[in-house]
């Protein structure tokens, strides 16, 4: 009886050892850290201008039912000019015209000014001030 019981016991501790193990998670592999979020309206990103730590990226949120295609640049006059800055990461995301809808650009490893535009608005740009 005793026997029985030890062997319950022993096969219980195992199987919690077991289910405690798939529990773990590494969060420093993989893991970027997301940082602020900037909503973008119809026409234009709500702030002209933000300032994150170095190692964060940028959520943007897409607050209307419109299309955004979101790089890095900045418009001269009338003209996109999709060009990338020493440092910054490559950004080329695109919002199908769906309220609500986000991405999340690559993590700014390296202090800096950085730019970015929606290039199918004119004078929707971003500046990204990294610490």
């Amino acid at each position: 009886m005793y026997k029985k019981v030890v062997t319950g016991l022993v096969l219980l501790g195992l199987l919690t050892l077991v289910l405690a193990a798939c529990g773990i998670r590494d969060t420093a592999a993989g893991a970027t850290n997301t940082g602020p979020t900037v909503k973008m309206s119809s026409t234009a990103f709500e702030v002209t201008q933000i300032t994150i730590k170095k190692g964060q990226a940028l959520t943007l949120v897409d607050d209307v039912a419109v299309p955004h295609v979101i790089k890095n640049g900045t418009w001269k006059g009338s003209n996109p000019e999709v060009t990338k800055e020493a440092g910054a990461p490559t950004v080329d995301l695109n919002f199908n015209g769906v309220q609500g809808e986000s991405a999340t650009t690559p993590p700014f490893t390296t202090a800096g000014t950085y730019h970015l535009l929606c290039t199918i608005h004119p004078n929707m740009q971003l500046t990204v001030i990294v610490q």
